[in-house]
């Protein structure tokens, strides 16, 4: 990186700390530092780490600028690198140590610097919470959490640690390489790749390879079924009071589990690309980052690819109702495109729901109705949705009467593929696991059965 280059990220610091009173946040936990989120002109989102006095951390706003910006790291993954990065910061401050300036020096991390660190990375986020009374408030201090004997303190899942070194690491390369950019010796460089090769191989494994257990699995298609007719507006059980916000909750959960949606595509819903009318009546899943018109301060957004995906006359039918009998109330609605809002009395109501709205108030609300619900997420409706459209495969090919009709394994996969609005087929076989289980767990059922026959059989005999 060059030193022009250089000055130029030194002047959008300083522009970007003049624009904090503006901008709206989004609070974090630990140590010092907060998550800023600006929301520029253009509606781009751009996550920023801040010190308590305002200024932006310089070294991480760089990286942040040149390296995951630009290779286009999608806003919810900036802010949660940055999140593991503060950890790193915290354990820095606590340790008092300056690592720019020893890798200015040739000093890099060694084998204990490491097991340090990644001792600190593997502190629960939820027991540092517990530890500290204020954790409701904009900052979190992390020392105490970080004082306590690992083997008092919980810690976070494989996956979690494996992506929490995985940020630190990107972020410990880089800012030793911005170190010794006008230094550079052979010496360093070897002393870089072998920090960097320490602190990948003291990643724990995200994910057991030999297992293809999912807790998808674990969770029956009929206690779904048992969720989404109490999740119905008229249902005596429904836990929502308000009539509207009972119906908009109903269609949500009928789009998730009709159609295979994700999550933040529910949300993104736009009604310019909703077609209830018609013999193919259809919904269009679209890519809206950055949009200036969406006010969320955390953007719903489309993970996977676009495209157009057919809905049931009766959702149809249910979509004309939510927005001319209760979406149509709120005139804030009026002022942007997205299908659902929020109904709560006060500023955000008619705005976009957001998803926080949906986390942590629709879904535990659902949830709270039977403790057999607890196991039930959103994720999962997809991949309920995946195990549905196999046994349709497999109804179609046994009464299919000519080759015309009968689906292939290779096109089923691409038919999935579209529907999931996954780049390659591979994706899908995740979804499909479900099904494969359930298949394998039947036949062996009748296997063991008939080899019980047998036996009993062969028993009576003699």
């Amino acid at each position: 990186m060059g030193l022009f280059l250089f000055l130029q990220f030194t002047l959008l610091v300083c522009h970007l700390s003049l624009l904090f009173t503006y901008c709206k946040r989004v609070k974090n936990i630990m140590t010092s530092y907060i998550i800023e989120l600006l929301i520029l002109d253009n509606g781009e989102r751009y996550p920023i780490l801040v010190a308590e006095d305002g200024m932006p951390h310089f070294h991480v706003t760089l990286w942040v600028t040149s390296q995951l910006r630009p290779k286009g790291k999608a806003e919810s993954t900036i802010i949660n690198k940055l999140y593991h990065v503060k950890r790193l910061l915290a354990w820095l401050e606590i340790e008092k140590r300056n690592l720019f300036s020893e890798f200015q020096k040739g000093m890099f991390l060694n084998l204990n610097d490491i097991e340090q660190l990644r001792r600190v990375l593997s502190i629960s986020i939820q027991h540092q919470k517990k530890e500290t009374p204020s954790h409701r408030n904009k900052i979190i201090k992390f020392g105490k959490a970080y004082s306590i004997e690992s083997n008092f303190s919980p810690s976070n899942g494989a996956s979690h640690q494996y992506n929490c070194i995985t940020s630190a690491m990107e972020y410990l390369v880089f800012l030793a390489r911005l170190a010794t950019q006008f230094n550079s010796t052979p010496e360093s460089n070897r002393e870089i790749k072998r920090m960097e090769k320490l602190l990948r191989s003291s990643r724990p494994k995200a994910k057991n390879q030999n297992s293809n257990f999912n807790r998808s699995l674990s969770v029956p298609s009929d206690l779904v079924r048992n969720f989404m007719a109490i999740a119905h507006y008229n249902h005596e059980q429904n836990p929502f009071k308000n009539e509207g916000i009972r119906f908009r909750n109903h269609l949500i959960f009928l789009l998730l589990e009709g159609v295979g949606i994700r999550r933040g595509e529910l949300l993104s819903l736009k009604l310019e690309y909703i077609i209830t009318y018609g013999p193919e009546k259809t919904i269009v899943v679209t890519r809206s980052h950055d949009d200036k018109n969406d006010t969320r301060r955390r953007q719903p957004v489309t993970k996977t690819r676009e495209r157009q995906l057919a809905i049931s006359p009766y959702i149809a039918e249910q979509i004309d109702i939510y927005i001319s009998k209760y979406r149509s109330k709120f005139q804030q609605s009026r002022k942007h495109p997205y299908l659902f809002v929020s109904h709560k009395p006060g500023r955000t109501q008619g705005y976009p729901l957001s998803g926080s709205s949906f986390d942590n108030t629709i879904m535990p609300t659902m949830k709270s109705v039977d403790t057999c619900f607890s196991v039930i997420y959103p994720h999962f409706f997809r991949h309920d949705w995946n195990e549905r459209f196999s046994e349709s495969i497999d109804s179609n090919n046994m009464g299919c009467q000519n080759t015309e009709d009968y689906i292939s394994p290779d096109k089923e996969a691409k038919m999935r593929k579209h529907q999931m609005g996954h780049a390659s087929e591979e994706s899908g076989k995740v979804y499909n696991q479900r099904h494969i289980t359930r298949k394998a767990n039947e036949v062996s059922l009748l296997e063991q059965k008939e080899l019980q026959r047998k036996t009993e059989t062969k028993n009576n005999d003699e």
